[in-house]
């Protein structure tokens, strides 16, 4: 704090001579004014960089303020879509929304953790996927072959055969893990041509972008979001939740 100050003050007693000089009716060399802080910030660059850092941290407030707005604002489509699909009890007092993408790293590390929080917390966590296929084309065929499987009440076993899967999600890599979990492959095929699921897919992008979630994995708990693979923070989130909730 005092270097903040000692760094200021040179500053301050410039812009202060330029409006006396104003005030005096003196003429300003603005050249040489410009000089001067240019050779000022130059010798203590720091200053851009805490202002930087400064700018970055008040940005980052606004957006976080405008993500819990549009949380509460599309509550309902973020936890309660007949379309999704969820792991845990409809009144668990706490619900966990995740945005993922089959061949997000994160996602595919957390998927366990992530799938077991329903049992973890006795029933007081729910669960809802968001299909957000938004790092490959491949990605977006994963997520019409589990919502395909989804339809014969398959889709948490395909869910996770596809995390778990090392493939390239090829067209038959996609076949032969739908059959690995039991699915009807005839009803499979035909179901994979229903462009509802596009369509799905296309409303979770336009939420994702309505809140502010622009990466894999993007959790919203409560009214908070936030992206990557901090478990820590959503157990916090959680155990705050259903303290909360009595």
């Amino acid at each position: 704090m005092i270097r903040n100050i000692a760094l200021t003050l040179p500053l301050s007693a410039l812009l202060l001579s330029s409006a006396c000089a104003q005030d005096t009716g003196a003429a300003v060399d603005r050249e040489a004014t410009e000089q001067i802080v240019r050779d000022y910030l130059l010798e203590n660059p720091e200053i851009i960089e805490e202002a930087l850092i400064a700018l970055q941290a008040k940005r980052d407030a606004e957006q976080a303020e405008k993500s819990r707005a549009a949380i509460v604002e599309f509550s309902d489509a973020l936890v309660s879509l007949e379309s999704d699909y969820a792991l845990g009890p409809d009144d668990a007092p706490v619900t966990v929304v995740e945005f993922f993408d089959y061949r997000c790293g994160p996602c595919r590390a957390s998927m366990e953790t992530v799938n077991a929080l329903p049992e973890r917390y006795d029933g007081k966590v729910r669960v809802v996927f968001k299909e957000f296929p938004i790092l490959s084309p491949e990605s977006r065929k994963a997520s019409v072959a589990a919502l395909a499987a989804g339809r014969q009440g398959k889709y948490v076993e395909m869910h996770q055969a596809l995390m778990r899967s090392p493939s390239e999600f090829t067209d038959d890599d996609l076949a032969e893990i739908a059959e690995s979990v039991g699915v009807d492959m005839g009803q499979w095929r035909e179901d994979l041509e229903d462009t509802g699921y596009r369509d799905q897919i296309s409303a979770t992008y336009t939420l994702a972008e309505t809140i502010g979630a622009n990466a894999t994995p993007t959790f919203v708990v409560g009214g908070e979001l936030f992206s990557g693979l901090d478990l820590i923070r959503l157990d916090r989130l959680i155990s705050q939740g259903i303290a909360d909730a009595g």
